[in-house]
């Protein structure tokens, strides 16, 4: 039997030493400061605790659950609770009653409760015992990078329960505090929030127990059969747990860990948690849970996560699982981990324009139509035109506050939004609170036009040329909005590059009205004139400013897939297959035909020409190759480019 005490914190310290490294926001320090940090009240006295003892049978697909709930003083009497159909919860405890509510519809994934309880009674418990397995769905469509999803599942593969499983009792509190001690087969282990506090591993059984002081929303369960790796340090413990043994990705992992959390303690403000541990799940998924990420096996083995989306998930521990979002007032989370992880990164490797246009291009192509909605509207990923507003317009604006406000100036904002908000509930109002404390600025009409207003302006020069004047020279041009609605407040960067000079001029000019003129005096003879050329601004792009695309395709309303009718008919299905897969990848609508049925290519709409076999391949080749794509037997080219 092996008995495994790990690592966990006591308290939280109040002043932190923070070393400044390269982070990439251009604020970067040679020194050391001294931060002060007031930890916020746990709530543990104003939330419900769960203590949780679990016997996990994962051959049955079953649990078998004791919770001792502590109430706060303040906690009615009388109250509901919810939980997984078919449990059948009983309390122990004298005098309590538990009473089954009528549902509407005869089969429910969760049933509802009513418990009252002896008047001065604050400690309860709750036994229950049942089945929980739900198989696999796709949610949301492969192109806005849907997954397989349950709502939550016990097998001989593993185990992953959730809060919205009702795999507890849910009494309808916004937060609450837990113990967990599960009990496995041999050889499975078992992960959750908070800090570890107990391994027992016998040749009968596995005993797991992990602690959370810190509020939760909601309580995770992960198990399966795990190799773990462990690496602590005074102030958190790294964990992998993997379910097929790689010492060398472990440590991989284990590295990246350390330095991304660094690398945001110094940032932000102290990691907010005992733990951080990247689980290996049993299909494709990417979830990032309070001081754990769940991901799947094959997306861990991709050589380019660690550096991408793994830093994003180690982020949300700041953002969205310890200040939680105010889903009802907007889910800002997603749009400010994606600007200070996956932006951050490409910033730092010196491309942070060239994915600035990628996410504008996003929005260009999937949000058209009735598919836009302001900041404050979003809540989750479920499409691309979803993503492409919730997290590139929300990574965009925090960019423009930066721009706006100054390195020094956008970070102290974030970190005094960390240290008010952690564990606690956060809207934009808050956000834009704690950049007004820090800037000294009035943001409201910043935080109107881009959180609380939908679309994008969109952005024509006319009239554009350059003149002699005087000694010199000058350039004007007139800058015109031409998307509907109001005009929005720019500050338009303007770079004009000279004659003779390798230094193009750069300037800001604040365009409030729907038409601005300027005229700039130049030094030199003018020679082009760029607006807006590292793509600070969020807007929607210029056609000529969009390269061709996929996206464009699948960010259609409409499209016609054309199918092959002379080929063989096992290759057929398989291109009907692919049609299906393309009809959930995006476009509103989507038609299928054979290309016998079609007489010639529409305009109206996207068109995939699939098969070496169709007859419209001739079409799309000729197309193709005015953009230097030649399409070959044995070979395409693209650009100078071959690819067999």
């Amino acid at each position: 039997m092996q008995i495994v005490r790990e690592y966990r914190r006591t308290g939280t310290p109040l002043l932190v030493r923070m070393t400044h490294r390269a982070v990439g926001l251009s604020l970067i320090f040679s020194l050391f400061l001294w931060l002060l940090y007031s930890a916020p009240a746990l709530a543990s006295n104003n939330c419900p605790h769960h203590d949780l003892k679990i016997t996990l049978s994962p051959d049955e697909r079953r649990l078998s659950v004791v919770d001792s709930i502590t109430l706060p003083p303040d906690f009615p009497g009388e109250f509901f609770f919810s939980l997984h159909g078919g449990l059948k919860p009983a309390s122990p405890t004298p005098l309590v009653r538990i009473e089954k509510q009528k549902n509407r519809q005869e089969a429910v994934l969760i049933e509802t409760y009513k418990v009252k309880l002896p008047a001065g009674l604050h400690n309860f418990s709750i036994v229950y015992e049942g089945s929980i397995h739900h198989p696999l769905d796709q949610e949301g469509s492969a192109q806005a990078r849907g997954m397989q999803d349950t709502p939550g599942i016990i097998d001989r593969e593993g185990a992953v329960l959730s809060g919205s499983t009702g795999w507890y009792p849910d009494l309808g509190s916004q937060f609450v505090t837990f113990d967990l001690e599960v009990k496995l087969p041999p050889f499975w282990d078992a992960v959750s929030q908070g800090s570890r506090i107990l391994l027992v591993q016998g040749s009968a059984s596995t005993l797991s127990r992990w602690s959370s002081a810190e509020p939760q929303e909601s309580i995770f369960l992960i198990a399966a059969r795990f190799t773990r790796y462990l690496r602590t340090t005074d102030r958190f413990a790294a964990m992998v747990f993997l379910r097929t043994p790689d010492e060398a990705m472990a440590d991989n992992y284990l590295d990246a860990t350390a330095r991304y959390v660094e690398m945001y303690s110094t940032l932000i403000g102290p990691y907010p948690y005992t733990k951080f541990a990247l689980v290996e799940n049993f299909w494709e998924t990417g979830f990032g849970m309070p001081s754990f990420t769940l991901l799947g096996p094959k997306v861990i083995r991709l050589p380019f996560i660690i550096n991408s989306s793994y830093p994003h998930e180690i982020l949300h521990n700041w953002w969205g699982n310890s200040v939680f979002p105010d889903y009802d007032k907007g889910n800002w989370s997603e749009g400010l981990t994606a600007y200070l992880a996956d932006h951050l990164i490409k910033e730092q490797e010196g491309a942070g324009a060239e994915y600035r246009v990628n996410t504008l291009q996003k929005y260009a192509d999937y949000v058209t139509g009735n598919r836009d909605f302001p900041l404050t509207r979003f809540r989750s990923r479920h499409s691309s035109s979803s993503e492409a507003i919730g997290y590139g317009k929300s990574l965009m604006f925090f960019h423009m506050l930066r721009q706006e406000l100054g390195d020094e100036v956008f970070v102290r904002g974030i970190r005094e939004f960390y240290k008010k908000f952690r564990f606690r509930l956060a809207d934009w109002a808050g956000i834009r609170a704690s950049f007004e404390l820090a800037s000294g600025k009035d943001l409201k009409q910043d935080f109107n036009q881009w959180a609380l207003r939908g679309g994008a302006p969109q952005i024509r020069v006319e009239h554009a040329k350059a003149e002699k004047r005087g000694g010199g020279y000058a350039i004007t041009a007139m800058l015109r909005q031409v998307q509907p609605g109001a005009p929005y407040v720019l500050p338009m960067p303007v770079a004009v590059t000279m004659e003779g000079r390798e230094q193009a001029f750069q300037t800001v000019v604040l365009m409030k009205e729907k038409q601005t003129a300027i005229d700039i005096p130049m030094p030199a003879r003018p020679l082009r004139l760029d607006i807006d050329p590292e793509f600070d601004l969020f807007r929607r792009l210029d056609e000529e400013e969009i390269p061709p695309a996929i996206s464009q395709a699948l960010g259609s309303k409409n499209m016609l897939i054309i199918l092959p009718a002379q080929c063989d008919q096992s290759l057929l299905e398989a291109y009907q297959e692919l049609a299906e897969g393309l009809g959930r990848s995006g476009p509103d609508k989507v038609d299928v035909k054979l290309d016998s049925q079609i007489k010639k290519l529409p305009k109206d709409r996207s068109v995939t020409v699939v098969g070496w076999e169709n007859r419209f391949l001739g079409d799309i080749v000729a197309a193709l190759s005015e953009y230097g794509v030649l399409v070959a037997p044995d070979h395409v080219r693209v650009g100078k480019t071959d690819i067999p």
